[in-house]
């Protein structure tokens, strides 16, 4: 209830004040850790899990956000703002409900403010193709799921999600695929994913660091709690989802490789992530489901500070393409470090949650076919390739004519790339993973 308040407390301000953004961010994020503190890192069963998830996810929720509202301070526009509430708002109820009908609403509600946010503050007009392309991929996608769930309630006579796992709730493998797909659709995996590098190019900073950090584990946590709920130990969609996120990882990495567009290449790198965070989900084991976990946990805070480093590289240069990108280390060393360390978090270098994740998805791959875990290792291997080669071109070779010598960064800017690198370090240091 108090955080609820305080997000319709800043609703009403934030008109008057940007500020009033940051504080309630704040706010709401301590809340949240003392009172969900035993829930973050500890984790007893399925069930539990449930319970956990959502206290993560709606942590870094409005951690990304605070995150975004800092990086993007001095936006004057009041519309703005009330863009970044609202849809801080939105997450914030979309990990909390425990009904499947009101999921279903607040999921779709979230594409709201994602559009005004590509739409108002978008940098070319190809924002509105991109727009319309995430709009269709989603409501498309979306509809049929709609006419499932009213199915299950006229047949169960309830949506709770803790009631209809009591139930013992069974579907054909036609349903589970329709549940399926929205949620497919929105973390991207490979072959659904053609929206998310164009939304991704025409969003402003703070629309890009959301949807990497945010917006994609909406895809991951509704496919949990569809796997959760529906899932049979031996439908066929099991064995078809894993192999296509595994082999759509693989394909993305590649993809990888081929892109000139700075923001496209991380881009991609999502598809990549969120093929590993289906396989975790859709084997349904607490070992693959801790990994997926972790795997959103720590793509949420590498892939929106990559965004950020992108747009502060983009103003350095005034363009994202990698063919006038280079020689950043010897006029910017600083922001080469940084560079340097974002790419090696992002390739999961030890002691990064990216690679305690990856090695803990490699017994649930094992457990599918070796085939599985050959096909994970070379994603491994391209993952770390091409984390490599963007952090090469940007910052090795000759100086580019556009690139000229300058301040680094603002303060704003700066502790926000701070704020993304730190919860990592300090997550390990916390002991968690050895709780969980």
């Amino acid at each position: 209830m108090m955080s609820c308040a305080m997000i319709l407390f800043s609703s009403a301000l934030v008109i008057r004040s940007r500020y009033v953004c940051l504080v309630t961010n704040l706010m709401l994020m301590l809340v949240m850790i003392c009172s969900n503190y035993q829930s973050f890192f500890w984790i007893e069963d399925l069930l539990t899990l449930k319970s956990s998830m959502s206290s993560v996810l709606t942590w870094l929720s409005v951690f990304i956000i605070l995150c975004g509202s800092l990086a993007t301070i001095y936006e004057q526009s009041p519309w703005y703002w009330l863009s970044i509430v609202f849809m801080m708002s939105v997450l914030v109820a979309c990990f909390s409900v425990s009904n499947f009908i009101s999921f279903y609403v607040v999921f779709e509600i979230s594409l709201i403010p994602m559009v005004m946010l590509i739409i108002g503050w978008g940098y070319q007009p190809e924002r509105l193709m991109a727009t319309s392309y995430m709009v269709t991929y989603t409501v498309v996608a979306s509809l049929p799921m709609l006419l499932s769930v009213l199915h299950i309630y006229s047949t169960y006579v309830s949506l709770s999600v803790f009631s209809l796992k009591c139930l013992a709730v069974s579907v054909d493998s036609m349903v589970l695929l329709i549940m399926t797909l929205p949620f497919l659709v929105k973390l991207p995996v490979y072959g659904l994913h053609l929206w998310l590098p164009k939304a991704h190019v025409e969003a402003p900073l703070a629309g890009s660091m959301i949807l990497a950090g945010v917006l994609l584990k909406l895809g991951g946590y509704g496919l949990y709690l569809v796997m959760f709920l529906f899932l049979e130990e031996e439908s066929p969609l099991v064995s078809m989802l894993i192999l296509s996120a595994i082999w759509g990882g693989l394909l993305a990495s590649i993809m990888c490789m081929r892109q000139n567009d700075l923001k496209a290449m991380v881009a991609y790198s999502s598809v990549v992530h969120m093929g590993v965070v289906v396989l975790g989900v859709t084997k349904s084991l607490q070992w693959g489901l801790y990994g997926a976990l972790l795997m959103m946990l720590s793509h949420g805070f590498v892939s929106s500070a990559l965004f950020l480093l992108a747009f502060m590289t983009y103003k350095k240069v005034g363009s994202r393409s990698l063919s006038y990108v280079s020689g950043m280390l010897t006029l910017y060393p600083a922001m080469a470090l940084l560079w340097f360390v974002l790419c090696s978090l992002n390739m999961g270098i030890p002691p990064s949650l990216n690679l305690i994740s990856e090695v803990v998805m490699i017994p649930t791959a094992w457990m599918l076919s070796m085939g599985s875990v050959v096909v994970l290792g070379f994603t491994m291997f391209l993952s770390a390739a091409y984390n490599m080669y963007m952090y090469s071109l940007v910052n090795h070779g000759m100086v580019k004519p556009n690139l000229l010598p300058g301040s680094l960064m603002g303060e704003p800017l700066f502790l926000g790339l701070v704020a993304h690198i730190a919860p990592m370090m300090f997550l390990l240091k916390m002991g968690a993973i050895m709780k969980w």
